[in-house]
C-alpha cells in the first residue's frame, strides 16, 4: 500500500481498477527480481571469466614449460646421438689400432726370427770373413732401421717387401764392395 500511495498514478488507478494495480505491482516486483537475478548472473559470469583467465594463464605457462622441456629433451636426444656416433667412431679407431698393434707384433716376431736365423747363419759361415760380417752387420742395421720405421708408421710394410728391400740393398752394397775391391 505504501508503494501505491507514493505513486500518484497508481493511487488513481487503485480507485478505478484495484486488480490492475496489483498486476502492475506484481510485474514491477517480478521485473525487480529479474533484474536482481540478471545482476547476480553477471557477477557470476565475471567471476568465471576471472577464474578462466587465471587458468588460461596457468595453462599457457605449463605449455611453455612443456615446450621448453621438449626442446631440451630433443637437444638431449641430439647430444646423445652425437655422443653415440662419436663412441662408435672411437670403437672403430680402437679396433684399427689394435689390428695395427697385432701387425706390428707379428712383424717384430718375424724380424726377431730373421735376426736369429741370420745370426745362426753367420755363426755357421764363420765370422772371420770381414766382408761377410760387414755385410751381416749392415743387414742387421737395415733390418733394425726398417723395424723402427714400421713402428712409427701407421701402416706396416709386409714382411715380403722388407725382405725384397733388404735383398736390393744387399746387392747394392755388394756392388759397391766389388767396386772398392777392384779399385784396390
Amino acid at each position: 500500500m505504501k508503494k501505491i500511495m507514493a505513486d500518484e498514478k497508481l493511487a488513481e488507478m487503485a480507485l478505478a481498477d484495484p486488480k490492475r494495480v496489483k498486476r502492475v505491482l506484481a510485474n514491477r516486483q517480478s521485473a525487480a527480481r529479474s533484474k536482481e537475478r540478471k545482476m547476480r548472473y553477471i557477477v557470476e559470469l565475471e567471476q568465471k571469466v576471472q577464474i578462466l583467465q587465471t587458468e588460461a594463464t596457468t595453462l599457457a605457462a605449463q605449455i611453455n614449460l612443456l615446450q621448453l622441456t621438449d626442446g631440451s629433451n630433443s637437444m638431449a636426444q641430439r647430444d646423445s646421438s652425437a655422443v653415440a656416433t662419436q663412441n662408435n667412431e672411437l670403437r672403430f679407431r680402437l679396433q684399427a689400432m689394435e689390428q695395427q698393434a697385432q701387425l706390428r707384433d707379428a712383424l717384430n716376431e718375424a724380424l726377431t726370427g730373421e735376426v736369429q736365423r741370420l745370426k745362426i747363419a753367420a755363426l755357421e759361415l764363420g765370422i772371420g770373413d770381414s766382408c761377410s760380417s760387414n755385410g751381416m752387420a749392415q743387414q742387421h742395421s737395415l733390418m733394425f732401421q726398417h723395424h723402427q720405421q714400421q713402428q712409427q708408421e701407421a701402416t706396416p710394410i709386409p714382411f715380403y717387401q722388407l725382405q725384397h728391400q733388404q735383398q736390393q740393398q744387399q746387392q747394392q752394397q755388394n756392388g759397391t764392395a766389388n767396386k772398392h775391391e777392384s779399385r784396390e
